[in-house]
């Protein structure tokens, strides 16, 4: 789909609304009418799919108000509410999404980013089903881990098979900040940030908390960014990563000069390296 040309199953949708709102009057209209916004909702759906994340959950918004029983519209409309930073969008929309193991996880999710891990790791317990993926299987480990029940994280260990998704459970368990890189790299920035910012400052948790912020991308978040990236380059001046995100996030924020001089340290850094 275009953001400038809308699909026309986009404007056929809008359309059923309309006469869907004002069907008082059509009574012979109505199972028709109610038919096709089925199958529009349906339609939306499967095009929301491969759409940008914007225009998709709009399109899941849609799909909803056509089809009030459209669980997979519900369902892919939380899991854009998760990533937009709305966890209390996404629990009301997962009240209308059914049952199953996409709502299993997505339920986890949203708690946690809520900070209700304990909450999250009961509700982690279908993730740990027999026919459970790994990633499901990590992302009850990391329930476990942020709602202090390390022997459960532990007893998952066994059946993380994936070399990368036993590396990941084996780095939440080692710290906080492992936690919190590990909620991060899932895409969990509140629940992430939420550690972060109880823990003492560290190069470590100041460049993560950097990386969350930029994440954000408001010119807030990008400000608050600038704080965290200028604390961690003064913890460790030779370490390249936090410079270089600083230098973008000051690009970003218009800061041309300051991003080119962050931009010439790291030149010169590197130069110094054999």
């Amino acid at each position: 789909m275009s953001n400038l040309q809308p699909s026309d199953t986009k404007f056929g949708a809008i359309a059923i609304v309309a006469i869907l709102a004002s069907a008082t009057g059509l009574a012979a209209l109505w199972p028709l009418a109610v038919a096709v916004a089925h199958r529009e909702s349906a339609a939306l759906v499967g095009e929301a799919n491969s759409a940008p994340a914007g225009e998709a959950a709009t399109d899941y918004l849609l799909a909803t108000r056509l089809d009030h029983h459209n669980t997979a519209a519900y369902a892919n409309l939380a899991r854009t509410q998760i990533a937009a930073g709305q966890p209390e969008a996404a629990l009301a929309s997962l009240q209308h999404a059914g049952q199953g193991s996409v709502v299993d996880e997505l339920r986890v999710r949203t708690l946690l980013e809520l900070g209700r891990s304990t909450d999250a790791a009961i509700a982690a317990t279908p993730l740990t089903a027999p026919d459970r993926s790994q990633d499901d299987l990590l992302l009850a480990a990391l329930a476990y881990d942020a709602a202090a029940r390390p022997t459960d994280a532990a007893a998952l260990m066994p059946r993380l098979t994936s070399p990368e998704a036993a590396e990941a459970a084996t780095r939440a368990q080692s710290s906080d900040i492992g936690l919190a890189a590990e909620l991060y790299a899932t895409g969990l920035l509140h629940s992430s940030s939420a550690i972060l910012v109880k823990t003492p400052t560290s190069y470590e948790r100041n460049l993560l908390l950097g990386h969350i912020c930029y994440s954000e991308h408001t010119r807030a978040a990008l400000t608050e960014a600038v704080d965290y990236l200028t604390t961690a380059n003064a913890l460790n001046p030779a370490n390249l990563e936090a410079r270089t995100l600083l230098a973008k996030v000051y690009w970003e924020l218009g800061n041309v000069t300051a991003s080119q001089a962050q931009t010439a340290l790291i030149t010169k850094l590197q130069s110094n390296r054999p």
